[in-house]
């Protein structure tokens, strides 16, 4: 198991808080790479896998306007995502996380592909970072997550 997931679980697990968790880009792969280790648990509620635009807008809420406006991987949908998420799963912490992982989404210059919209929303307030990773679709997936997890750890307490 890795140090880092090891790491944030016992954190969680210390603190008493729950994660729930809207994937995007991820597909899963934030709660999966939990998956296993000792106390996940007790510390995750559940996630839900967003990745379509129709995911977005029938099972989260998110208005197919702002998807329109802003992409679906932008900060604005991103934030809507981790907002809606105490109406569906009960828990203390609630992260989302969208992006580009490969060519053919919404990639500009201003968003190459690589560009990933973390947001944690902790105690009614929202905690956003854009980052820029490098390398193979799934490298960017994971850099993306544990991105995650350490955002959520800086956040707390």
């Amino acid at each position: 198991m890795d140090k880092r997931v090891a790491l944030f679980i016992r954190t969680l697990k210390e603190k008493k808080l729950k994660l729930a968790l809207a994937e995007s880009v991820t597909c899963g792969l934030a709660a999966q790479l939990l998956a296993g280790a000792p106390g996940t648990s007790e510390v995750l509620a559940g996630s839900i896998v967003c990745y379509s635009p129709e995911v977005k807008t029938t099972l989260m809420g998110i208005p197919e306007s702002m998807i329109e406006r802003y992409s679906c991987e932008s900060m604005e949908v991103t934030e809507a995502l981790a907002k809606k998420l105490p109406k569906l799963l009960g828990a203390d912490v609630y992260a989302a996380v969208t992006g580009l992982a490969s060519p053919g989404g919404s990639e500009t210059n201003a968003k190459p592909v690589g560009s990933v919209f973390l947001v944690v929303y902790y105690q009614q307030t929202l905690f956003r970072q854009k980052k820029v990773f490098r390398g193979t679709p799934l490298a960017i997936r994971k850099k993306a997550c544990f991105g995650l997890y350490r955002m959520i750890l800086d956040k707390l307490p």
